[in-house]
């Protein structure tokens, strides 16, 4: 009895420290430090793209608005997917105040969606903090805009193919400037509604020419008929079709995207459009008397 008696005591403490020591893993565990993901052009625009919660919006003190969309936190979903019989799953020292962003475990529609519950620093969305997993409705979450779906509105009317003016407009001749010129003034905006979002983007365009001969020039504009972006003077004459111009139009801007409470900014580009004309070259030769 007695040396059952004394061995119980130190079972008992082995136990209990066991114990802690799992609860102290358990706590490591679900208290996530701030990791940085992978690149993110901005706000979760692109591929990593993230959504928002679309009937909740942001829980206080997350907000954001156009004013303001690269500062504070958000709460933002990533990895969403049909998953019946979802259980939400916060980590250990989330607030109340964000559970119900979690979602419920009492929904019944088969069509729930599982994702994960994120904290994102709108000034770097690379510095993110998994919070959980979350239980959703559909219809709850909506995906921001993305990248993409940006640079193609800016692309339909405002970012084309350049087209290579130039006078003499047939052929130049040699010893004699050749002007040319794009109709582009290299600046592009756009304001767009993107599921629920206003997105505002703008793109200005550096303008990159080769005239064939081993001329490079880079200007500011794409320049007009009686103010050219590049005057230049070709030595030789061409051979086939003429020397091959070409204008690289190399496009960078930034975009602002709000709505549902939420805000967020990234960068566009760089995007290259370029235009190419065949321009042939007489040689010009004295004649004396």
């Amino acid at each position: 009895m007695s040396g059952r008696g004394s061995r119980c005591p130190w079972l008992a403490w082995l136990g209990l420290a066991m114990t802690s020591t799992l609860l102290a893993l358990t706590t490591a565990t679900f208290h996530t430090s701030l990791a940085r993901a992978e690149s993110d052009p901005g706000a979760g625009l692109g591929p990593g793209s993230l959504w928002v919660n679309a009937t909740l919006r942001q829980p206080p003190g997350h907000g954001g608005d156009a004013t303001r969309p690269r500062t504070g936190w958000a709460i933002r979903y990533e990895q969403p997917g049909v998953r019946p019989g979802c259980i939400p799953l916060p980590n250990g020292g989330v607030p109340a105040s964000l559970l119900p962003w979690f979602g419920s475990r009492n929904s019944t529609s088969p069509d729930v969606q599982k994702a994960a519950v994120v904290r994102v620093n709108r000034a770097d969305p690379s510095i993110r903090q998994t919070l959980g997993t979350a239980c959703l409705n559909p219809g709850d979450l909506v995906q921001t805009p993305t990248q993409q779906e940006v640079l193609a509105a800016l692309d339909q009317d405002m970012i084309s193919q350049p087209q290579v003016n130039s006078s003499p407009g047939n052929r130049g001749l040699t010893g004699m400037e050749s002007w040319f010129w794009t109709a582009s003034n290299g600046h592009a905006e756009v304001a767009i509604d993107i599921r629920g979002f206003v997105v505002q983007a703008t793109a200005d365009a550096k303008f990159h020419w080769s005239t064939g001969d081993g001329g490079a020039y880079e200007t500011g504009g794409g320049g007009n008929q009686r103010n050219p972006a590049v005057r230049h003077i070709y030595n030789s004459k061409s051979s086939g079709t003429g020397y091959s111009v070409t204008l690289d139009m190399i496009w960078a801007g930034e975009y602002n995207w709000f709505g549902f409470g939420d805000a967020g900014a990234g960068q566009l580009g760089p995007v290259t459009r370029s235009g190419t004309r065949s321009y042939p070259v007489n040689e010009v030769r004295s004649v004396l008397q």
